[in-house]
């Protein structure tokens, strides 16, 4: 990991146009008194309201409209040095706390602003470290937050990737790409082949393990179905529970010759194929299947996607609603972080209303507690996964 930029100090002072009353970690720029002299852009920065009271310490980028990003509430003379104290800190929470090496080599050391990182995920892939970048502050951090990495995980290959929208809108760089590697994430007992950084999002869905354990668990004596695939952990973890016959289907080409390649090394007789969701669902026998998993990509980057990818959604959900049997169950999950669980749940009642059929909610939950969700911004709570009887 490399940084781009001379380290900044807290030393320029940024004033809002209003009085800050709740503790939301984003400001936008219209929210923001354009300052007097040119702030270069990632700098951090000492935030005051507009009566001047200090409201902390954050990092400037005038020109993408979330301009300023907060670090803390506090003044902070070395961002730097507190974000190393703040990585060992979100270290100690999996391991000492939550003890996830003891379930799995594959989970997330920093969760952006959950873990108080404004615009950073980074993910542990079996013996690689994935940082996947959202802001240029981070990505002028990068370095000294690598080294921290290495000397708490030694050996480790470490892969830096920009988030593509994010790219643009903050004037980040395009990392080097390093040749494509193979890495062993074991989990709960099953092996996947992940490619760090090379596939979706860091290269391993690290933020479902709960609900792929869930999944085991429902699985004995069901014909599953699993739907945008990916990897394939939902149909293994249901092959493992005892499941009747197990199907799974995703878009991605790449992704489904992976998913039977895991099958494969985990002695799991699971059939991969490539396929629509929406035509697989279309194509299926009404009751054909007693377990279907829904799990599409993020729908909805953004307000103006809203309409669409909520429609999408729903489609989608009425679908499995009519295909799955009676005395059957549908887990049904939304990664994004722009629809709210209220919404998404409004969203599965119509669905349901449309198919004709009753459904009840045994379980609602999200990412684990690796993806801490910090309170202030509810932003870092973007997965949904709900489990309904019919």
């Amino acid at each position: 990991m490399t940084r781009n930029s001379p380290k900044h100090g807290a030393v320029v002072q940024v004033k809002l146009k209003v009085r800050v009353h709740g503790r939301h970690p984003w400001f936008y720029r219209k929210m923001i008194q354009r300052p007097a002299e040119r702030i270069p852009a990632g700098s951090a920065v000492r935030v005051v309201d507009r009566a001047g009271k200090p409201v902390g310490t954050g990092f400037y980028n005038s020109r993408t409209d979330l301009a300023l990003r907060m670090l803390d509430r506090a003044r902070v003379d070395d961002p730097d040095a507190f974000l190393l104290d703040r990585l060992d800190a979100a270290i100690h929470l999996r391991h000492e706390v939550l003890g996830l090496p003891e379930v799995t080599n594959g989970y997330r050391i920093v969760h952006s602003e959950g873990d108080g990182f404004p615009g950073i995920v980074i993910d542990r892939l079996g013996d690689a470290i994935v940082a996947q970048l959202f802001s240029l502050c981070m990505q002028q951090r990068a370095e000294p937050i690598g080294e921290r990495l290495l000397e708490r995980f030694p050996g480790s290959r470490m892969v830096l990737t920009v988030d593509e929208t994010a790219k643009s809108r903050e004037g980040m760089e395009t990392p080097p790409r390093g040749k494509p590697f193979v890495v062993d994430v074991e989990e709960h007992g099953l092996h996947y082949a992940v490619r760090p950084g090379q596939d979706h999002k860091t290269g391993f869905f690290a933020d479902q393990r709960d609900a792929r354990m869930r999944v085991r668990e429902l699985a004995r004596g069901r014909t599953v179905l699993d739907l945008c695939c990916n990897s394939g952990g939902f149909a293994l973890n249901a092959s493992v529970g005892g499941a009747k016959r197990v199907v799974g289907f995703d878009l991605d080409e790449g992704v489904v010759a992976q998913a039977a390649e895991n099958a494969k090394r985990n002695r799991r007789d699971v059939r991969f194929e490539h396929g629509d969701a929406f035509d697989v669902l279309r194509d299926a026998k009404d009751g054909a299947y007693d377990l279907i998993v829904l799990d599409p990509p993020k729908w909805i980057r953004g307000k103006e996607e809203v309409e669409v990818g909520e429609r999408r959604y729903q489609d989608l959900n009425q679908l499995a609603f009519r295909k799955v049997a009676r005395g059957g169950i549908v887990v049904t999950c939304s990664c994004s972080g722009a629809l709210g669980e209220p919404r998404f749940l409004s969203i599965l009642t119509e669905a349901a209303a449309i198919a004709r059929r009753d459904a009840r909610i045994l379980h609602v939950g999200g990412a684990g507690p690796d993806h801490p969700v910090a309170l202030e911004c509810p932003q870092t709570r973007y997965l949904k996964v709900a489990t309904l009887a019919f």
